[in-house]
């Protein structure tokens, strides 16, 4: 991961007031194939709002986990979140973590994209080559009543792939968000409190949807 392992997390900082700073990038060459990574996840989740009410909470859930799974670099992203208090847990830790917050991360996709109103569709605005290498694909979720959002990639390289490394939306970038949340937890109250919440949310998430 060049930005992170290169130079640490103020390089990741940077990265993400850069991201939100950027707005609707300028397409530039050799970003097709971490835009075709945004395109194919994009397309799985208007397919997963599309049958929404069918598939049901779980069915999107499992739906879903195999593409959040390949197009988004978990680890690291679940590295990134704890900021220095990564290097203070144990092999046993890191691991549970990374298994919490992937459940999770899933989880909310399979919440928030729970519907489909006709004339939904993704679209890519832009694209550009960050400084350091990485790529930033701008996007917008739009609908046939004019209403739009702003979902903004930054990928980075892994293993011969690129993988989504942070998104922001509407200006909001949600790398910057958990980092701040997760971290004060664990400052306050210690990391297995943090697990304990993190569990909590997955099962509130769960259970909220089966009620309603």
């Amino acid at each position: 991961m060049g930005w992170w392992r290169k130079a640490g997390s103020a390089v990741v900082l940077t990265g993400m007031l850069v991201m939100a700073s950027v707005g609707v990038a300028v397409a530039q060459s050799g970003t097709a194939p971490a835009v075709a990574v945004i395109t194919k996840f994009q397309g799985t989740l208007l397919s997963v709002m599309r049958h929404a009410k069918t598939l049901g909470l779980s069915g999107r859930y499992r739906q879903l986990a195999p593409a959040v799974r390949k197009s988004h670099n978990l680890a690291f992203i679940a590295e990134v979140t704890l900021g220095p208090y990564w290097s203070g847990l144990t092999a046993t830790q890191r691991a549970e973590f990374e298994k919490v917050f992937t459940r999770l991360t899933i989880a909310t996709y399979a919440s928030e994209f729970d519907g489909y109103s006709a004339g939904q569709a993704f679209h890519v605005t832009g694209s550009r080559v960050l400084g350091n290498g990485d790529v930033l694909v701008a996007t917008e979720l739009v609908s046939a009543k004019g209403g739009q959002a702003s979902l903004d990639y930054l990928l980075a390289p892994s293993g011969g792939n690129w993988q989504i490394v942070n998104i922001v939306a509407n200006g909001v970038s949600d790398l910057a968000l958990k980092r701040a949340q997760y971290t004060a937890i664990v400052r306050a109250h210690g990391f297995p409190v943090l697990v304990k919440k993190l569990r909590a949310m997955v099962a509130q998430l769960m259970v909220s949807h089966k009620a309603a």
